[in-house]
């Protein structure tokens, strides 16, 4: 049975028509997709700062061996698509990463096609039982309100600028409804330098998010930010502290290492390939 694929008639959810595959066989029935997705992130991966994704995805009833050769056929079309994408910027170093959550079939297949294992590491620290924070006079700290729309869509806004994975609205709304949670952002003349989520899980004083904005780096404010952090979980009694990483995020984990953190587990990610 022959694949026909082709470029969407449409853009979908922002992307370019350009960067989307649709397969059919000669019939027209649908038999699946693929997408790529370019996007410039300095906060988590500063070292490749371009990525791009890419996805492929089939329909269920499809027979196996017919559905391995729709996978392959879409994912040349996209992956070749990912490589003009990246010719774009040439300024850049880029990596492409396929999909967003881990598949074993799926990271099988990219690692046939060359594509690399990525890790996030999660760590744990323990905070002195002794240990005392005073917030410099001028930084101030305002809370997201959770219940608020409008906040909390404004909150997304400047999230998904800085982070690879866009903010779930679902999941954040979840975490809110954890015990000990804070949306906090950090301020220096009435300006926002950068922020924080963070509530109780399983007994620990957890860090979803940290973030300092790309203008203020190397100012110190991510340190008053964990500075903070601590002081608040052992003002809840909780003097034992967990956070995830992504692997590929240098900085941070060095950050994180100077304030006692150690890497407890690594939980398999999505494939990538660095160009």
């Amino acid at each position: 049975m022959n694949i026909k694929i082709r470029n969407s008639e449409e853009d979908q959810y922002g992307n370019s028509k350009e960067n989307i595959f649709l397969a059919f066989d000669l019939e027209g029935n649908y038999l699946g997709s693929a997408y790529a997705y370019a996007s410039i992130n300095y906060h988590q991966t500063y070292e490749t700062p371009y990525i791009i994704f890419i996805g492929v995805n089939i329909e269920s009833n499809i027979d196996k061996l017919f559905g391995e050769e729709v996978t392959q056929k879409l994912f040349d079309k996209v992956f070749l698509r990912a490589k003009e994408l990246r010719i774009q910027r040439p300024d850049l170093k880029s990596r492409i990463y396929a999909g967003f959550e881990y598949d074993k079939d799926k990271l099988d297949f990219y690692i046939k096609n060359g594509f690399e294992e990525d890790y996030s590491i999660v760590m744990e620290a323990n905070i002195p039982k002794n240990f005392t924070y005073i917030l410099p006079e001028n930084v101030k700290v305002t809370e997201l309100k959770i219940n608020c729309d409008t906040e909390v869509m404004a909150y997304k806004a400047m999230h998904d600028e800085m982070f690879v994975t866009p903010l779930d609205i679902d999941i954040f709304a979840e975490q809110g409804r954890a015990k000990y949670f804070k949306n906090l952002s950090f301020l220096i003349g009435g300006k926002v330098q950068g922020g924080c989520t963070i509530f109780e899980k399983d007994g620990f004083g957890y860090v979803e998010t940290i973030y300092v904005l790309p203008e203020v780096r190397g100012s110190g404010i991510s340190k008053t930010i964990l500075n903070y952090i601590f002081d608040y979980f052992l003002s809840k009694a909780l003097d034992k502290t967990k956070l995830e990483v992504w692997e590929s995020n240098e900085r941070a984990v060095k950050l994180y290492k100077s304030f006692g953190y150690n890497e407890v587990k690594k939980n398999l990610m999505f494939p990538r390939i660095i160009l």
